[in-house]
């Protein structure tokens, strides 16, 4: 199965321009949220655009294959630990055989979720119910793109070692409509 996994704002902002260095950054540090991607792409696969996976501060993520979209890539292994595509066509062929064996992971960032789109099944947001005025990077909207809620848990507020630094989340799930039926059994 094809899964984006993403922590948005409630406009489904997901980043922003560093004011001080310029380099892109999450809206939120919320360590429940990177508790939550470690769990569920662990032993999995994960796809990333260059800006997303230069900006991990460790990669290759350990335990998962690494892939990575990059315009500027000369050979699959270009990026140490990660396998690197140049071609959009050529990555997706490449996932869409993985997936019939492994769930793969579109990880971010912007433009690789909204190209992406169109081919991923099921969605996993950590919704955070505020926005961020300084977002420059969005998710796409997915009801405006054929989905629907399939689960969601209720807006709150984590304490102690998982906490979510003031920041009311919550879990949900979002699937394609056509996927509906096969949600409820």
């Amino acid at each position: 199965m094809i899964r984006s996994i993403v922590c948005c704002a409630s406009n489904y902002g997901i980043g922003k321009v560093n004011k001080e260095t310029g380099v892109g950054e999450l809206l939120f540090d919320i360590p429940a949220d990177m508790m939550h991607f470690r769990k569920e792409t662990t032993g999995k696969v994960c796809v990333f655009g260059y800006n997303t996976y230069m900006s991990l501060p460790k990669r290759p993520l350990k335990n998962r294959l690494n892939i990575v979209l990059w315009d500027k890539a000369t050979s699959l292994d270009c990026l140490p630990g990660a396998i690197t595509f140049s071609d959009f066509n050529a990555m997706m062929n490449c996932i869409k055989l993985i997936s019939q064996v492994i769930d793969v992971y579109i990880s971010g960032g912007g433009g690789v979720y909204a190209a992406t789109l169109p081919y991923v099944d099921l969605v996993d947001i950590t919704f955070v119910g505020e926005s961020d005025p300084e977002a420059t990077v969005f998710f796409p909207n997915l009801s405006e793109n054929g989905f629907i809620v399939g689960t969601a848990a209720p807006f709150h507020k984590e304490d102690g070692a998982l906490g979510t630094n003031g920041h009311y989340i919550s879990e949900q799930i979002w699937v394609r409509k056509q996927q509906e039926s096969e949600m409820v059994k």
